[in-house]
């Protein structure tokens, strides 16, 4: 069984947005164990709201390769597009931190909102 350590961020209808996701990545983890939430201020200016973030940790059969689209997928699905993001609007963003030990996103791991998170999940 895969271990998948995800970073979920919104700033655009936060609370629908999140429970969309749960409700798609449930879906596709066998198991999955969420956070508790943060509200952050955004990095750079371009976003001018703040961000609902949660961690999440999924098991799965699946491999990385499979994974990977199915996370873009779920953002597609809830209504990402890449002209949103010069607006500053992200409506969901799941970003693949860990990979089994496999550390995927270094700049992603040290923000603090995932240090501050961690100890809320349940792996």
């Amino acid at each position: 069984m895969n271990k998948a350590l995800l970073s979920i961020g919104t700033n655009e209808d936060r609370e629908t947005n999140l429970i969309l996701c749960h409700q798609m990545l449930n879906d596709l983890f066998e198991e999955i164990h969420y956070s508790e939430t943060s509200i952050t201020t955004p990095y750079g200016s371009a976003y001018k709201n703040d961000f609902l973030n949660q961690l999440a940790i999924g098991y799965t059969s699946k491999n990385k390769e499979e994974v990977t689209p199915l996370l873009k997928s779920i953002e597609k699905q809830i209504g990402r597009k890449a002209s949103d993001k010069a607006k500053g609007i992200v409506k969901i963003d799941i970003d693949l931190v860990i990979w089994n030990e496999e550390v995927l996103k270094p700049g992603e791991i040290s923000r603090d909102y995932i240090a501050d998170l961690l100890p809320t999940l349940e792996s």
